[in-house]
């Protein structure tokens, strides 16, 4: 990759002074920091990443940084020419929780580190989320964003995709890669290298719930997701989930979900809720009614079934989270006819369609190579495209 990853070397600089400059801190360049040091954010306002480059000097990963022009380019065209970016350091954030305040620091570590890890159920997560995930208490729903990824197994480029879109349109405070074992892989490796802020949870797949045995997957997910999103608060998404445009609308309401079939279920694909939300409190507790056997209804049709018996709940439908489904996805999303601009997000329901995601996304002639156009080459996107 060229050392300007991000294409943002000025912007860093000037930013990260002016940062350092509200906090109070000396603003020194990473450049300036030897390995295992750290640079240090400020609990309430974390800064952007100082300038940083994969010189033949430096030998560091360029980092895409906490806040940007959420038009611009975070890679260049050639992205693909080198997964993993060649760097021998990284930035890695770690959280000090400390008796009267709680820190995010981010260290120059070997690229072989993997990220800092915690417990599920660790105090200091859910105390980091209180102090670095809200703006002022201006919303409900902090900027924090979940995956769920159990088993090791080596990601594809569609997750690649989805993980950078939720760093484009949220900018979230941290990535939590809730798991077991992390995952593996060029698409990983490269994930790791391009975001610092990205936490390993750990916990293994629930295997039980309310005494029911839980030894489908997906369902193991499923009850991961919704208690990832009812302890911490934030935005939940499937590794097969691409956001399309910000969120910031929806943040002030308690939980936020969008339909799949009409008059039938919710996608738990993407979901975003408060912490403790009273509505994610009742949907967690009807798995004390779960049946292994079957399936998706805890996941899906259940929480439709709670927002028509329980209305009172503080609960916000959306039109355009998962439009279109599986039903006409193959048309208006891989040929080239979708409006995709209008809408939140996709669902690409790869499980349903595998041959499409075998090619390259961002030189295909389809909504799907517009769309990751979009994601990692901003407003110029287009100019990236080479018809072949």
């Amino acid at each position: 990759m060229s050392p300007n990853i991000c294409g943002y070397t000025t912007l860093h600089r000037n930013d990260t002074a002016r940062a350092a400059h509200r906090n109070g801190t000396d603003g020194a360049p990473p450049s300036a920091v030897q390995p295992g040091h750290t640079v240090q954010s400020a609990p309430a306002s974390l800064p952007l990443y100082p300038s940083v480059s994969t010189d033949s000097h430096s030998h560091r990963c360029a980092p895409i940084p906490l806040k940007f022009p959420v038009t611009a380019p975070l890679l260049p065209c050639a992205w693909l020419s080198s997964v993993p970016p060649r760097c021998s350091q990284r930035l890695r954030a770690r959280l000090v929780c400390e008796p009267t305040s709680v820190r995010m620091v981010f260290e120059w570590v070997s690229v072989a580190t993997p990220p800092a890890a915690y417990g599920f159920e660790d105090p200091c997560l859910a105390r980091a989320v209180r102090a670095l995930c809200f703006r002022d208490g201006q919303d409900l729903i902090p900027n924090l964003s979940h995956y769920v990824i159990f088993g090791g197994h080596e990601i594809r480029n569609y997750t690649f995709i989805g993980i950078i879109s939720s760093v484009r349109f949220l900018q979230p405070c941290m990535v939590m890669i809730h798991a077991d074992v992390l995952p593996v892989g060029s698409f990983w490796d490269t994930l790791v290298r391009l975001i610092p802020h990205l936490i390993h949870v750990q916990r293994s797949a629930p295997s039980v719930i309310f005494g029911h045995p839980v030894k489908v997957i997906e369902h193991s997910s499923d009850i991961a997701r919704l208690e990832a999103v009812k302890k911490f608060g934030g935005v939940y998404q499937d590794t097969d989930y691409i956001l399309l445009n910000p969120v910031e609308d929806l943040r002030n309401y308690s939980v936020v979900m969008g339909k799949t079939i009409p008059n039938m279920n919710y996608c738990n694909c993407i979901f975003m809720g408060k912490p403790a939300a009273e509505f994610l409190n009742v949907w967690h507790d009807s798995y004390r009614t779960f049946n292994d056997k079957v399936w998706g209804f805890h996941s899906t049709i259940m929480p439709y079934r709670i927002h028509q018996k329980r209305p009172e709940l503080a609960f916000h439908e959306v039109n355009n989270f998962v439009t279109p489904y599986f039903a006409n996805i193959r048309k208006l999303f891989y040929d080239n006819f979708l409006d995709w601009k209008r809408l939140h997000g996709l669902h690409l329901y790869t499980r349903l369609f595998p041959r499409y995601f075998r090619k390259r996304f961002d030189q295909q002639n389809s909504s799907l190579g517009q769309v990751t156009r979009h994601i990692l080459f901003g407003d110029s996107g287009e100019l990236c495209y080479v018809n072949k």
